[in-house]
């Protein structure tokens, strides 16, 4: 007479390797703001993210043939604020800021000024 036996169940449980799937690192965008109070161009940087406001650089360059002029750069304050002083302004020239990337902030340009 055959004997029975209880049937084994072996349950193997794989652990599954889960694998994260890259995170798009947020990107915040910059506004460049410009305006003329001799002796120096003023403006401000604008973002929703305060990080983007602080401590920028922002360059000023006065557009021409060719490659535009470097007049001078400023790093922006707490308050997003900067200030760049100019010498002798060119009748009929034109004049923006940038401020380059950062981070996660976005490179930015101000609209042009042009002197009449």
């Amino acid at each position: 007479m055959a004997v029975r036996r209880p049937a084994l169940l072996v349950v193997v449980f794989g652990a599954a390797m889960l694998l994260a799937a890259p995170v798009a690192s947020a990107s915040y965008s910059t506004k460049v703001v410009v305006s003329l109070k001799t002796p120096a161009f003023h403006g401000s940087l604008k973002s929703s993210k305060g990080s983007c406001k602080t401590s920028r650089t922002v360059k000023l360059f006065r557009k021409k043939p060719g490659p535009d002029s470097l007049l001078g750069t400023d790093t922006s304050n707490s308050k997003g604020k900067w200030s760049i002083p100019i010498g002798r302004l060119r009748s009929g020239a034109s004049y923006y800021a940038k401020a380059p990337a950062k981070g996660n902030c976005r490179a930015a340009k101000s609209k042009v000024l042009s002197i009449g």
